[in-house]
């Protein structure tokens, strides 16, 4: 019995050897070996993975004995490769042309001419100058008329202006563009169109030593001796005769247009007793009343007689000269609407709808574009038909950022007709200008409208 029990004890006692052995020279190989490169494999981690223990003995790798000496771990310098700076150049800003330089000389600033003609000097631009006339207060000024002139040897004159300007303060100024479509412009020049003066009221003729009979004509009527009576001064009168003057209304009637005429002749010594007319310059006189109407079939100045009578016989006359214009083209029916809508932007406005309606058919709608940022310089439409009537026209190429400085001009024309013309002009610091005016039936001057 004891000899069993120690031989079961040896029996476990060796097998406790075997299990226990490996284990602690594995771990006094981790101790002992503190040189070990990391991610080197250990007995431990061999144990812990037997289906993937290799077959071959590993030899715990230590400083002495058994496990042999530990192999240094080699270390290669790393090479550092200088960064090679390459220097960057810098591009100049691109190199900005000249604003043009132009002069503007003009009418006198106080002129009886209604048509105008410019001249000047220009520089350095497209070689096209612009003269653009203005109507109105010069703090929001109307453009009336414009006119263009070509640049030869540094000099430009423009023609005269047409139509004729009417009586009232103007401002003028030429501008030009260079390459960049970048504009300069001369200073605001102003200048008067005035009304010429009325001729010199003639003296009274001397009193004859021995009075003159009147003669009579042969409707009844008295009349002044003949050497007076056929005098071409706006007033003939003899002494003691009546004061003729008379008046017509409207002041500046258009062909086929009645004009009525009005005698405002006085006499403080006599009663006028009769009246005459003669609506030509070597025309008869023909009895009539204080009023008389009438018209006229062509344009022009138109001379005008008045022969008034007084009681005692004598007679006097007034000359007046009628200028007569062409009868006014009819407002474009139905008169268009444009319509601009859009938001003011850091560089301009920015449009959301630029329309045209109420448009009658066959109409034709242009759009024209100056200045910088310009999507297109132009564009031309036709009014047609649709289902619902007249389609209204779009223009979605300008429905986008404006720079400033842009201008827009949008015409409406039909032959024969008075149209619709609409600026709009994109201003730093302010918001939009926009101006309505009417358009000439050719469809190329803007003229302010007329009140009726």
């Amino acid at each position: 019995m004891k000899r069993a029990l120690k031989a079961l004890r040896g029996v476990n006692v060796a097998a406790i050897l075997v299990i226990a052995l490996p284990l602690a020279l594995g771990v006094w190989a981790i101790i002992a070996a503190p040189g070990t490169p990391a991610g080197a494999d250990t007995p431990q981690s061999k144990t812990a993975s037997p289906a993937t223990e290799s077959t071959e003995p590993t030899e715990p790798t230590g400083p002495t004995g058994p496990t042999g000496p530990t192999t240094p771990t080699e270390t290669t310098p790393t090479e550092t490769t200088p960064t090679e700076t390459t220097p960057t150049e810098t591009t100049p800003p691109p190199k900005r042309e000249p604003l043009p330089t132009v002069t503007l000389g003009g009418p006198a600033s106080h002129s009886t001419d209604t048509t105008p003609s410019f001249s000047g000097t220009a520089t350095g631009g497209s070689g096209l100058v612009t003269v653009r006339i203005y109507d109105g207060t010069f703090s929001d000024p109307i453009e009336v008329r414009t006119l263009t002139a070509k640049v030869s040897g540094g000099r430009w004159a423009t023609g005269d202006v047409s139509p004729a300007l009417p009586y009232n303060e103007y401002g003028a100024r030429a501008s030009q563009d260079n390459a960049e479509e970048a504009e300069g412009s001369s200073p605001l020049e102003l200048f008067t169109v005035e009304a010429p003066p009325p001729p010199p009221t003639p003296k009274p003729a001397p009193t004859p030593t021995t009075p003159t009979s009147p003669t009579k004509t042969t409707t009844g009527s008295t009349t002044a001796p003949a050497s007076v009576a056929t005098g071409t001064s706006a007033a003939v009168s003899h002494p003691g005769a009546p004061i003729a003057q008379f008046k017509w209304f409207p002041a500046v009637p258009q062909t086929g247009e009645t004009v009525s005429l009005v005698s405002i002749s006085t006499d403080l010594a006599s009663p006028i007793t009769g009246t005459a007319w003669a609506l030509a310059s070597n025309g008869p006189f023909q009895a009539g009343g204080v009023l008389l109407t009438t018209s006229f079939s062509t344009p022009g100045g138109h001379l005008v007689r008045l022969r008034v009578t007084n009681a005692s016989g004598l007679s006097s006359i007034a000359t007046e000269t009628i200028n007569v214009v062409s009868a006014t083209a009819p407002l474009m029916q139905p008169f268009p609407v444009v319509r601009i809508a859009g938001v003011e932007t850091s560089f301009g406005v920015r449009l959301g709808a630029l329309r045209v309606q109420q448009l009658p058919l066959g109409a034709k709608i242009s759009v024209r574009c100056r200045g910088r940022g310009c999507p297109i310089k132009f564009a031309s439409r036709l009014a047609k038909a649709g289902s619902r009537g007249v389609t209204p026209v779009e223009f979605p190429r300008f429905e986008r950022g404006l720079r400033f400085g842009v201008v827009l001009e949008i015409m409406v024309s039909k032959a024969g007709e008075i149209g619709k013309y609409t600026r709009f002009v994109v201003r730093r610091g302010k918001l939009p200008e926009r101006v309505d005016m009417c358009l000439n039936p050719a469809g190329e001057l803007p003229f302010v409208c007329p009140s009726s």
